[in-house]
């Protein structure tokens, strides 16, 4: 008989930069920021894999740290881009949303992670909230 060998657990991160709304000019926040997004979507476009449409503007600045490195190593690239930054982020944050979006991912269901207080107390410094998405990928 065969034996399927089992499959390696993993758990994988990510942390992104997300500011959205009604923006008139998606350019304008990264010139604003001094910074380059990893993505923009537009109010209308359609919401990959659904039937749903883009209700708001998304501009994305998405941590390019390997998935597999802890949430806290994403989390510090956006505050090293960020915190020099504050006083624009927060002028921003006046007139559109802002927080940060982090993904978990993992093959199996003992998971789950922490973070110190250092890597979250720039946010509450920035006046950004936090959103994490859990994605069993079993």
């Amino acid at each position: 008989a065969l034996f399927m060998a089992a499959m390696e657990k993993y758990e994988k991160y990510s942390a992104t930069l997300r500011i959205y709304g009604a923006i008139q000019d998606l350019s304008v926040i990264g010139m604003r920021l001094g910074l380059e997004p990893t993505r923009v979507r537009r109010r209308g476009e359609p919401v990959p894999g659904t039937s749903e449409r883009m209700e708001l503007d998304f501009w994305e600045m998405t941590a390019p740290v390997t998935p597999h490195r802890p949430l806290e190593d994403h989390l510090a690239w956006l505050k090293s881009r960020l915190i020099p930054r504050g006083s624009v982020l927060r002028d921003i944050a006046t007139a559109l949303s802002v927080d940060v979006f982090c993904e978990y991912r993992s093959n199996h269901g003992q998971g789950g992670f922490s973070l110190p207080p250092e890597a979250l107390s720039w946010m509450v410094e920035l006046g950004i909230g936090l959103e994490v998405a859990v994605i069993m990928e079993m």
